[in-house]
């Protein structure tokens, strides 16, 4: 303990003389809290579009409720009575939005919240092929991504650990000061792992303050939540201790400070460049993402094939497929004008779209999960799945988001038919009562986050072993 106590107020003593270290420090201190700003006004403006839409929603709400006590004596009061309640027509004036609303920090891990969808119009007869949120951006900016805190601490933290650590043992041969440390005997090595711990507690320490200033942030936000927060500072202490048990390794080679310096830079660029090129590469050519375009095409031939059937075919496959609507079947549902044909047409045109839609998905969904069992093999990617995953940005949650949205829109169409093919008009009562989209969040996510950091861990403690059969040539 009394050596730990000496190498440590060594360290700290010698990091207060050494100014160019501690500008170096500030800079990366400077740019996670542009970071964490980056992230919060991203955040806060798809709130902002959120909100927005939350209010012409009420608004628009407020004018259908307001229609059914509309003055008669007028000409638009009367229209307006006459029109309350009608399914077609609330659907039409107000339609319901299905939101994907920003989770708890997600101004710490953007992810690919700017190029996917983050909420969805629904009606009977749903736009699967443009996102309704299709906003401009700089093309530029969606390749390079977001400048959010996990880009600094999967990305930038590795540098300064490397800055602070490659000459941590070589520093000393070179003075030739280790040959009064080897002095001590069996505390030689130890001195090292010391030296090597004091740097990695420096690094942790500023990755949490950033962290925390970061969390309070989004709390202003989101709602503060222990579970979320403890998770994100597990998964950033497990990858940083991931990068100082490379340090420690490369370190006991017994190399030169250059030497070092080069090998663990190469070390950086292999695990944060080189070996996501190519597994994105690999996974890209094996499992290819068809065209949206198909999806487009798709949406015009099922809509021209489906109004061309017969009509008592196309009458026939919706009471097959709803048969609790059979006992109002008449011969009237075929004519030209039948509120049933609409309806049938819809439905089946809804159907034959979901179906589309889910077999367009499971090409990234086959995408994401062959690159989720890749990512062990690289410790930075699983990093970023890891903080994409708590701060629900990631394509697994989008492709959740998407699945439930097609469950709720199936609920959607049920319910306005349930009135349009019994040609009855909603209530007020029914108006307040209309169905609500909530994401529900996806079962057995935190325990999937702590195995990710329990096997980011053991990673770690596998380098440490074999560091320590290493024999140092020091």
């Amino acid at each position: 303990m009394n050596l730990l106590k000496t190498v440590f107020l060594f360290e700290l003593r010698m990091l207060r003389r050494q100014r160019l270290v501690l500008c170096l420090i500030a800079f990366f201190f400077l740019t996670g809290l542009y970071s964490i700003y980056y992230g919060h006004h991203f955040t806060r403006r798809q709130l902002t579009a959120i909100d927005s839409l939350e209010q012409t929603y009420q608004s628009k709400f407020k004018e259908i409720a307001a229609s059914f006590t509309a003055d008669t004596n007028s000409v638009e009061g009367k229209l307006s009575f006459t029109q309350a309640g009608i399914p077609s027509v609330i659907e039409y004036k107000n339609p319901l939005n299905a939101v994907h609303k920003p989770s708890k920090l997600m101004s710490l891990a953007v992810g690919q919240r700017d190029i996917l969808p983050y909420y969805d119009v629904i009606t009977r007869r749903r736009n699967t092929v443009q996102a309704p949120n299709a906003e401009i951006a700089n093309p530029e900016m969606l390749a390079s991504g977001n400048f959010d805190l996990a880009y600094v601490i999967i990305y930038l933290l590795p540098l300064l650990a490397i800055a602070l650590s490659y000459n941590t043992w070589s520093k000393e041969k070179e003075q030739q000061t280790d040959r009064l440390l080897a002095v001590q005997g069996m505390y030689f090595e130890r001195i090292l792992f010391y030296k090597l711990s004091f740097r990695c507690l420096l690094v942790i320490l500023l990755a949490w303050i950033l962290s925390i200033i970061g969390i309070i942030s989004d709390a202003v936000l989101n709602a503060f939540d222990w579970g979320t927060s403890a998770l994100w500072l597990l998964t950033v202490t497990a990858y940083l201790l991931f990068w100082f048990s490379i340090c420690l390794f490369l370190i006991r080679l017994g190399q030169r400070s250059t030497a070092n310096a080069l090998y663990l830079l190469g070390s950086w660029c292999f695990f944060l460049l080189v070996l996501p090129a190519i597994t994105n590469a690999l996974v890209r050519q094996s499992y290819p993402i068809p065209l949206k375009t198909d999806e487009a095409v798709a949406l015009r031939e099922n809509s021209e094939a489906i109004w061309a059937m017969p009509k008592q075919k196309l009458i026939d496959i919706f009471y097959f497929n709803n048969p609790q609507y059979k006992n109002l079947k008449t011969a009237a549902d075929t004519s030209e004008n039948s509120t049933v044909r609409f309806v049938a047409y819809y439905d089946l045109l809804g159907r034959k779209m979901t179906s589309v839609t889910e077999g367009y998905n499971q090409y990234p969904q086959k995408q994401n999960t062959i690159s989720a069992n890749l990512s062990w093999i690289n410790p930075a990617t699983k990093t970023q799945y890891l903080l994409n995953s708590i701060a629900e940005t990631g394509l697994a949650d989008h492709l959740s988001y998407e699945n439930q949205v097609n469950r709720f829109q199936k609920t959607w169409v049920d319910f306005m038919t349930t009135y349009i093919i019994h040609d009855k008009n909603l209530s007020l009562t029914d108006l307040h009562h209309l169905p609500k989209f909530e994401m529900l969040p996806t079962p057995g996510k935190s325990k999937n986050i702590l195995i990710g950091i329990l096997g980011l861990l053991m990673i770690s403690a596998s380098i440490l072993l074999l560091t320590a059969k290493v024999k140092s040539t020091l």
